[in-house]
């Protein structure tokens, strides 16, 4: 049987923006339960999680490297919380040109050079940082909605690579990161 990954290739915050999303998603966890959002860093996923089998591992990192080496740093602006009712709840975004402009290039990379296509590259990007999910019960949504509708979140921070996440059993870890260059082209 052939070594498999299971990876997701997403953007990071800052380690500040990082800890203080983290202390909110251990806030929801300890006053509601729900835990999975834990499992992961705090992240905007670019490509949802996928199989790649250890032997084109090489392949995948080296197009990721060579894409990120092109790209310029911009900045995006988190602005409060928003929702996929009745499961997922978040941080959002405000709207982007170079998130968007990012995102896209990325999904024609990966299909043209490594035949990487999803189901999810068809529908319309909708960039989030998750601070619940999956476990998260109907009445514990709207509780946890309801909590977070008297608050405001609003910080700012330059996007400078992208990262490589890979599944360890128990959790989501950085496996690899991808600084971006000088966007020369």
């Amino acid at each position: 049987m052939e070594k498999q990954s299971l990876l997701f290739i997403a953007i990071l915050p800052s380690p500040a923006i990082q800890r203080e999303i983290t202390a909110m998603k251990q806030y929801i966890a300890q006053k509601w339960g729900p835990r999975h959002a834990l499992k992961s860093p705090p992240h905007i996923t670019l490509y949802p999680p996928f199989w790649k089998k250890a032997e084109l591992r090489h392949r995948l990192s080296n197009c990721i490297s060579v894409f990120s080496q092109n790209q310029m740093p911009f900045e995006v602006a988190l602005r409060d919380f928003g929702a996929f009712a009745p499961k997922v709840f978040f941080i959002q975004p405000e709207h982007s040109e170079p998130l968007t402009h990012l995102y896209t290039q990325l999904m024609e990379v990966l299909e043209k050079q490594l035949g990487m296509k999803t189901k999810h590259a068809a529908r319309s990007f909708h960039p989030h940082l998750t601070l619940a999910h999956r476990d998260v019960e109907p009445l514990v949504f709207k509780q946890i909605s309801a909590d977070f509708r008297q608050r405001s979140y609003r910080r700012v921070f330059e996007v400078r690579s992208l990262t490589l996440l890979e599944w360890t059993s128990e959790c989501w870890k950085i496996a690899e990161e991808f600084p971006f260059g000088t966007g020369a082209q």
